[in-house]
């Protein structure tokens, strides 16, 4: 605003500009205003408010570095006209800045100018920092067969969170959307599921409290509430408890305590499906279970009064299950402790159970995207090695998205279920329409089930049809009949890579190490055939879910990047997935496009000089 208004005619401007760029790189991020909108209005709200919240505003490394890059751009060309006065070609921008000519009020201006470029980048790194919240998943896959001597695997994908406070609780957790509660194994379950994983400890939290299903807190002998959920293959019995989750592991100054866990049982019989079936079977007033913890002098009684709880990104106050009996299936086999439960509300008891409805309104994460709160993104990757799966709150990461996708959503039906159900319209293989779907489906997006799962009337059809014989070596991620599933707005489709495996015969007697050498052709007492077949799990879920449903799990999970967005009308997003292989060219692309602009600013500055 100076140069330009307060110069003469002959001042080089662009010479001092390009100068000031140079010492001030930050203030070329203003173009990260428009993105920081909504952040820098709430930083300003909270200024009329709080003097320290002013403060922080103006008083930051962005706003004062911007105006030490104006000073030092004013200084600059000052000393530039002194060089240039001392040589006879300076004297009228001398006279301009002495004389009668200067005008303060626009220096004062552009000063103004920096600062309020430092307080958009200060606001673009607050609304990043304080964002979306992303967790990094990890994979588990554990071989087994089914009845018929077909192989098949089972798999989950879990992430870290952490428990209570003032030293938190770590658990490894399944970010299920197929469940609406979460689900923690307590220390007063003494069965050998519960003791393979860390076990939840009340009372090393100073923050929990004991209450019944609606919030009331519950003394130590009090009878307490008591409820028991089904899974698709397992189920859980439990009683209630507040205290604050996070997400993540715990901060670095805390020391987790959460009871270690034993080395977790490899046996397994079927697919795992996380899936709840109803919101549980509640009892009143039982008996409450005494908690003997494991250390010695550990019986201070809980407290009535809840201490004050800092405000900590992607932390909630929430109200969660301690499990006091697990079943062995599907929980004694996976290496995850527990259950985060990320379907609709319709599926917990009340909405403080529910961790979107608990932890978006509180603040745990905030978003870019305008009305993304109660928006969750999926990402599965194909190789654990190569890239990583994670599930981001707040929002979705563009970097997961395959070039020249476009993200579909569609709504979700028979949203008082609390599913994530979908329509179906049809369902082909090969480009051949099944009858099946004739009279209409539905589908389930399940990120706790391992498999594609269908029903059992329409399971032997699709497994006929998808099968189809093996590539060389016995490879079955070549050629081979399509799975289409038409949701309307969008179509999910599946390619043998994504759902077929060798189909392996196995000999009576048979375990999980020969299976797995069946899996690797190995030679062994398993015959592996030259056909492949898919990756189904057969399974009828009760009303009052439709008769003809299927459940996308994690082989659909895997192919697109999925969105979930709660806010009403709910609805899931769908695009194809950008995994590893498909990473490299993007990353080129921006080293080029890096290089291009360091260059153009290189040629800049020289002419600049030049001049």
């Amino acid at each position: 605003v100076w140069l330009l208004a307060s110069s003469p005619p002959t001042f080089p401007w662009y010479s001092v500009a390009a100068r000031a760029l140079s010492v001030e790189s930050r203030f070329i991020l203003l173009t990260t205003f428009a993105s920081a909108s909504d952040s820098s209005s709430e930083l300003f709200i909270g200024a009329n408010a709080d003097m320290e919240g002013l403060s922080s505003i103006l008083l930051n490394n962005e706003v004062l570095t911007a105006l030490l890059g104006a000073a030092v751009a004013l200084l600059l060309s000052m000393l530039q006209a002194s060089a240039a006065s001392s040589s006879g070609a300076g004297r009228p921008l001398r006279r301009h800045l002495q004389g009668p000519s200067a005008r303060p009020g626009l220096m004062a201006a552009a000063f103004l100018a920096s600062g309020f470029g430092g307080i958009c980048v200060h606001a673009a790194k607050h609304a990043i920092a304080e964002g979306a919240f992303s967790v990094k998943l990890r994979r588990q896959q554990i071989p087994l067969h089914s009845e018929d001597g077909i192989v098949y695997h089972k798999s989950a994908y879990y992430g870290q969170i952490s428990v209570g406070g003032p030293v938190a609780q770590e658990f490894e957790v399944v970010f299920d959307t197929g469940s609406g509660h979460l689900v923690l194994p307590s220390i007063m379950c003494r069965s050998d599921t519960c003791r393979n994983h860390r076990r939840y400890r009340r009372r090393a939290s100073e923050l929990a409290v004991d209450i019944d299903v609606d919030g009331t807190p519950v003394e130590p002998t009090q009878a307490r509430d008591q409820i028991t959920v089904s899974f698709g293959t397992g189920e859980v019995t439990g009683i209630f408890v507040q205290d604050q989750v996070c997400l993540g592991p715990a901060e670095p100054m805390q020391k987790p305590t959460a009871v270690a866990a034993a080395a977790p049982d490899p046996r397994a019989t079927a697919g795992a499906s996380l899936l709840q079936v109803d919101r549980g079977k509640f009892a009143a007033a039982v008996a409450s279970p005494r908690e003997e913890d494991e250390r010695e002098g550990d019986q201070n009684p809980q407290p009535h009064e809840e201490p004050a709880r800092p405000p900590r990104h992607g932390c909630v106050d929430m109200r969660l299950i301690s499990a006091t009996d697990m079943s062995e299936d599907p929980f004694g086999s996976f290496q995850f402790d527990g259950v985060l439960g990320l379907g609709l509300p319709s599926l917990s008891q009340t909405k403080e159970f529910n961790f979107l409805e608990a932890a978006a309104p509180a603040g745990a994460w905030t978003s870019l995207v305008p009305g993304a709160e109660r928006m969750f993104a999926v990402f599965l990757a194909k190789s654990d090695d190569e890239e990583q799966s994670e599930i981001t709150f707040g929002g979705w990461r563009s970097e997961h998205v395959k070039d020249e996708s476009e993200l579909a959503f569609c709504h979700v039906q028979n949203v008082e279920d609390g599913y994530w159900q979908l329509d179906v319209f049809g369902i082909k293989v090969d480009g051949q329409h099944i009858d099946f779907c004739n009279e209409g489906c539905r589908a389930i997006v399940d990120t706790g089930t391992s498999l594609l799962g269908v029903p059992s009337a329409l399971g032997p059809e699709l497994v006929d049809l998808l099968r189809h014989p093996a590539g060389t070596g016995g490879a079955c991620g070549g050629p081979g009949p399509r799975l289409e599933i038409d949701l309307g707005n969008f179509t999910v489709f599946l390619d043998p890579a994504d759902y077929a495996r060798p189909e392996v015969v196995l000999e009576e007697g048979d375990g999980v190490e020969e299976v797995q050498n069946a899996r690797n052709n190995s030679i062994g007492a398993s015959t592996p055939t030259q056909a492949c077949v898919p990756m189904v799990m057969h399974i009828d879920l009760p009303s009052p879910l439709h008769p003809r449903t299927l459940i996308l799990g994690e082989p659909i999970l895997q192919r697109f990047y999925t969105i979930f967005d709660a806010t009403l009308p709910a609805r899931v997003g769908f695009a194809e997935a950008r995994h590893a292989s498909g990473a490299v060219p993007t990353c080129m692309f921006v080293v080029v496009v890096v290089v291009a602009v360091v260059v153009v600013v290189v040629v800049f500055n020289c002419c600049c000089c030049c001049f």
